[in-house]
């Protein structure tokens, strides 16, 4: 049986890898929980929550991307922002999910190649579309949804500010994907990073879903100063090959050099793995990856 590979970032607070990168979070209260996405759908999250608690449970997917969204099927009910919608529908797809699957079959643990079967069933659970400021309830504890558009339409927060962490999904990280067609432009992720900064008093840390890294709040002031001062004149092609190509902007890259000897981003991408989530944090690296139109 596969063994849960978790990250406990407080008491209640677990940070579990799902598959292929990717890490869903999971939140008990007093008398429920939550998990904020469900991944891939290629590591049974499902499983893994009910190996930490038994407690009821509500799901929110912190946007509608595939690697975000494919673990909902073995859930009832799914929260999602309502200009989402058409963004899952997408994801949802036979195309989009063999893509996916042509592009990791050859990475796929043996467990997860064994959930390839749920991974191509249909997402029959039920969504239900949430706004900004929506509330969930744990019993000692009240979370809320913070509308962050930028890396889709649709993408949310989630502030607990009993334990002062902030869940940002892909909204706010160190390496932040805004070259998409569902991206908004670099003005309007500003804005929505502006509104963060606003509430940050109450929280001290911030958790992404790309990385065991537990943030501090000045990495928001770093993202904001490179989206404000993208300069394609000192970026580089980015390809990710499954989501296309954009232009990288990055600030703080020659720590990065200068405390492991990388010479190009892709090579640190290839190596973070390698590097203690805490050091990442440390150096507070900030990446966009844009498209010329997105800036205008």
């Amino acid at each position: 049986m596969e063994e849960i590979r978790a990250v406990k970032i407080r008491e209640n607070v677990f940070h579990i890898y799902e598959s292929l990168g990717v890490w869903c979070t999971l939140i008990t209260g007093s008398k429920a929980a939550l998990l904020i996405d469900t991944g891939f759908g290629f590591g049974d999250i499902s499983g893994k929550v009910r190996k930490l608690t038994d407690l009821p449970l509500t799901i929110i997917n912190t946007h509608g991307h595939v690697d975000h969204i494919q673990g909902n099927k073995f859930f009832d009910t799914v929260l999602l922002h309502e200009d989402d919608r058409r963004i899952i529908k997408q994801y949802s797809s036979f195309p989009v999910k063999l893509a996916v699957y042509l592009g990791a079959k050859k990475t796929l643990s043996p467990e997860e190649k064994r959930n390839v079967p749920a991974f191509f069933k249909r997402n029959v659970q039920k969504l239900q579309y949430i706004q900004d400021g929506h509330q969930i309830d744990l019993g000692d504890r009240v979370l809320e949804v913070i509308h962050t558009p930028g890396h889709t339409k649709g993408s949310v927060c989630i502030l607990d500010t009993k334990d002062r962490i902030l869940f940002s999904g892909d909204s706010i990280s160190s390496h932040v994907w805004l070259f998409l067609k569902e991206s908004t432009s670099i003005k309007r992720y500003m804005e929505s990073i502006s509104k963060v900064i606003q509430r940050k008093e109450e929280f001290d840390s911030i958790l992404s879903s790309h990385s065991p890294a537990v943030f501090r709040t000045t990495i928001l002031e770093k993202i904001l100063h490179c989206a404000e001062h993208i300069d394609v004149g000192k970026s580089t092609v980015y390809d990710s090959h499954l989501a296309g190509k954009g232009l990288l902007y990055s600030e703080g890259f020659e720590k990065i050099q200068a405390a492991y000897g990388y010479a190009t981003f892709e090579e640190f991408i290839k190596h973070t793995g390698e590097i203690d989530p805490e050091a990442i944090a440390d150096i507070e690296f900030v990446s966009i990856v844009y498209t010329k139109k997105k800036v205008g």
